[in-house]
This record gives C-alpha cells, sequence and structure tokens, in this order.
C-alpha cells in the first residue's frame, strides 16, 4: 500500500511539473526546482518550515517576566497595524515558538504609556512617538516599517472660502487650523507655512484637537490638518473638502519597534517579529478580504468604521507597495526624521533634540532584511516608493514626485526584475528571477 502511494505521489509530482513547464514555458529541472520550491511554502509564498525562538532566548524573556511577548497595536489604523491582526489570528509567532499576547488600542497614548512603561514589550506607532520615546532615554530600537506615505491632508467645510492653502494668506483674520498638537502633523503645517509664505500669528493660528474631533470639523475652526482614516471619513461622507496634502513636504511613516534590551539578549525574538510581519504582509496580499476581516472584527470598531473603508485603507497601506517597503533604510529616514525632530524640539513638543547619529543608532534593520533574504526577496537599495532617478534630497521639502497611492493608478508591480533572488510561487504562480 505504501509502494502504490508513493507511486501515485510520483505520479502527481510529475503532472504537476508538467503542468507548470507548459504554464511558464521554463526548462524541466528548473520547474522541478520550482515545484519543490513551492511545495516547502504556503499558498502565499512563505517558506516552511518556520523558524523558531531559542530556548535560551525563551528562559531570558520568562525570566525578564516577558514571556508571552506582550504586543500592542492600533484596532482602528488598518494601514500601521493589519499585519498585527493577522498575526495574532493566525499565531504567526507561535508557529515561530514565540507565546505572544496582543493588546488593541483606541488611540496613540496608550500604546506609548503601555510601551514605556512595560506592559507591552513591541508595538508599531508613528514616526515622532518612537522619537519621543529615544529622547527620553526609553530603550527602543526599530526593525521595519509599519506604514509609508500615509495620506495627511488639509480640510475645510464644503462651504468655505478657502479653495487652496494658499488662500490662507488672503483672508481678513488668522485661520484657525485644528490638528493634533506634537504629531508629525504640526510639522507639515509649518513646511506647508514655510514654503507658502504663511506666519504663525499672522495667517493662521492653530487649535488642539484629537483626529477623532478633526473628523467632523467642528465649529470654532475653520480648517482641520488629520491622517488616514479619519481624512477619508471626513471626504466620503461630505463632511469638508481637501485643500491640501502634506505629500509634498514629508514621507509620513510608522515603525515597528521593540525593547532594545531584547535586540541586545534576544535577537532571534526580534528575527521572528520581522518574519511574522513579512508573511503577514504576503499573506494580505494573498487574501486581502480574509486579512481585513481579520482586522476588522474588533467589536470596538467594527460598527464605527465599514468593512469596505478597512479595505480601502489597506490597499492604500499595505498592499499598494512591494512587500519590501518595510525595510528600514537607516541613512534615508534619519535624514528626514532629524529635522522634524528638531521642528519639534524647537516648539518644546520632545524633550531634547535628537542627532542624526543617535537616530541611526536606533535603526536595527538587519531583521527585516534577514526576513527578506529568507523569503527570496532582494533587499531594496532604496526606498520602494522613489522612482529612478528621484531628484529631491530627504530632509529638504518640498519633494518632487514621487510614488504614492495619489500618483499611482494601481499598486506596484511585484515582482519585477531585481526583485527575487530564487523561484517564488504565489498563489500557485512560480516567478523567477530576473
Amino acid at each position: 500500500m505504501k509502494k502504490h502511494r508513493t507511486h501515485i505521489q510520483r505520479r502527481e509530482f510529475l503532472l504537476s511539473t508538467a503542468s507548470v513547464v507548459a504554464a511558464t514555458g521554463m526548462p524541466l529541472l528548473q520547474s522541478i526546482s520550482a515545484l519543490a520550491q513551492s511545495a516547502n511554502a504556503t499558498a502565499w509564498g512563505y517558506p516552511l518550515p518556520y523558524r523558531q525562538v531559542s530556548e535560551k532566548s525563551l528562559t531570558w524573556l520568562k525570566e525578564k517576566g516577558w514571556l508571552p511577548l506582550s504586543v500592542g497595536f492600533f484596532a482602528d489604523l488598518p494601514g500601521y497595524a493589519g499585519a498585527y491582526g493577522v498575526i495574532r489570528e493566525m499565531n504567526l509567532l507561535g508557529k515561530r515558538g514565540l507565546p505572544a499576547k496582543f493588546t488593541s488600542f483606541l488611540s496613540g497614548p496608550p500604546i506609548l504609556e503601555a510601551f514605556i512603561g512595560g506592559q507591552t514589550q513591541a508595538t508599531g506607532y508613528g514616526d515622532l512617538p518612537f522619537w519621543t520615546t529615544v529622547a527620553r532615554n526609553n530603550p527602543a530600537v526599530a526593525y521595519g516599517m509599519t506604514a509609508v506615505n500615509y495620506e495627511a491632508a488639509m480640510l475645510v467645510r464644503p462651504d468655505s472660502p478657502l479653495k487652496s492653502i494658499e488662500d490662507i494668506k488672503k483672508q481678513d483674520k488668522p485661520v484657525v487650523i485644528g490638528t493634533l498638537l506634537g504629531s508629525f502633523l504640526e510639522f507639515y503645517i509649518s513646511a506647508a507655512a514655510a514654503y507658502w509664505g504663511l506666519e504663525v500669528g499672522k495667517h493662521y493660528t492653530l487649535a488642539g484637537m484629537t483626529l477623532r474631533e478633526a473628523q467632523f470639523l467642528p465649529r470654532g475652526v475653520d480648517a482641520v490638518v488629520s491622517y488616514d482614516p479619519f481624512v477619508s471619513v471626513t471626504l466620503d461622507k461630505k463632511i469638508g473638502r481637501k485643500i491640501d496634502d502634506a505629500f509634498p513636504y514629508y514621507f509620513n511613516k510608522g515603525y515597528d519597534f521593540v525593547r532594545a534590551e531584547i535586540h541586545q539578549n534576544a535577537p532571534d525574538v526580534v528575527q521572528a517579529l520581522a518574519d511574522a510581519m513579512l508573511e503577514a504582509t504576503l499573506y494580505t496580499r494573498h487574501d486581502l478580504d480574509g486579512a481585513v476581516k481579520i482586522y476588522h472584527n474588533d467589536p470596538r470598531v467594527a460598527t464605527a468604521y465599514t468593512f469596505d473603508l478597512f479595505k480601502d485603507q489597506t490597499k492604500k497601506y499595505v498592499t499598494l507597495y512591494k512587500p519590501s517597503f518595510r525595510y528600514v533604510h537607516a541613512d534615508f529616514w534619519a535624514a528626514q526624521d532629524v529635522v522634524v525632530a528638531k521642528s519639534q524640539f524647537e516648539k518644546k513638543r520632545m524633550p531634547r533634540e535628537l542627532s542624526i547619529d543617535e537616530m541611526k543608532a536606533a535603526f536595527v534593520p538587519q531583521y527585516m532584511a534577514n526576513a527578506l533574504t529568507h523569503a527570496g526577496f532582494s533587499v531594496p537599495k532604496t526606498p520602494v516608493f522613489l522612482p529612478e532617478g528621484w531628484a529631491g534630497t530627504v530632509g529638504k521639502p518640498p519633494y518632487p514626485k514621487y510614488l504614492n497611492f495619489a500618483s499611482m493608478s494601481g499598486p506596484q508591480p511585484f515582482p519585477e526584475k531585481g526583485d527575487l533572488t530564487r523561484p517564488w510561487t504565489f498563489g500557485g504562480k512560480t516567478y523567477n528571477p530576473g
């Protein structure tokens, strides 16, 4: 019986190989190699078996009181945190031998408070909150990009006389702009104002508010500056209209980060996090509706936001770019962030100014580089959203056009030439390097 079953398996393998040859035109030996590779991978192209966290690292975590590992994430920002829902639901850390528990938050400050207080050891959040953590001498290192080029925009009510940001200078009295003070949104306003010759106090004033308040454009403000999904909610409900966006002035993004002690004492734990994040990204590309359903299932937000809105956000910020967007280009991001952090320090929004070298030291890109290499992907030399020959200088806006959802007609092709280091099978189709 065993011999008969082996004969059937060989026959099935040869028939499958023949179909690959017919479909791809690959040479026979190359087809056999590709099919064997796909048999040792998930349907979404992640290699199996999973790499495991060592007993030594688990023992160290247990001694610290950090086992299971506690992970915090946003409950209502799909682009920033959608992958965390997939990691939790599919037990992608447990499959790597790392017990973990997850806590979702409905706003940013509690995420940071939990991390700084030690209630969580890994999380994902925006760039300035991350740097505020570092500036307060809390040990944190960023191993990946949680989102890149989230939309931030200036919005006004439909009946507003403001048609563009330039019109602010033409008003009889200062325009009141509501926004989340201390966030990158404040930097965007400053950068745009400098470019258009707007002076704070003379042409505009700022009013602090939460983004949930801002999305309804409350009376008392003439405009608000917010980011997605709040921007999309305001536009979809026709509460307001957009007169400017932040793309020319700022590369909006967030970081996935962990306590530095874990990087120093249990690096394979950070590697497991990076591997799981990349796999969750691939799964989302493979089953978009399934991934969005996992994330949207939180009862606290399922009634507040539609499935379609979360799906649109996921398309914009998780599957728009190549999966290698998650790699941290330390030089690039430090050059961007040192300018932003300095601006916020001068406004007394940060406890101290950070140097570019301090910022580079807080990046640990080797983990995502290793995750990409393990999956058979090339590590990108530059951020994937910069077109070839991009003439801008990071940290010196306004920037020439680059790839973002507003400038792209569809997802960035993947894989393209140079993206793979070996044959890769995704959704039943095999792609080859070249």
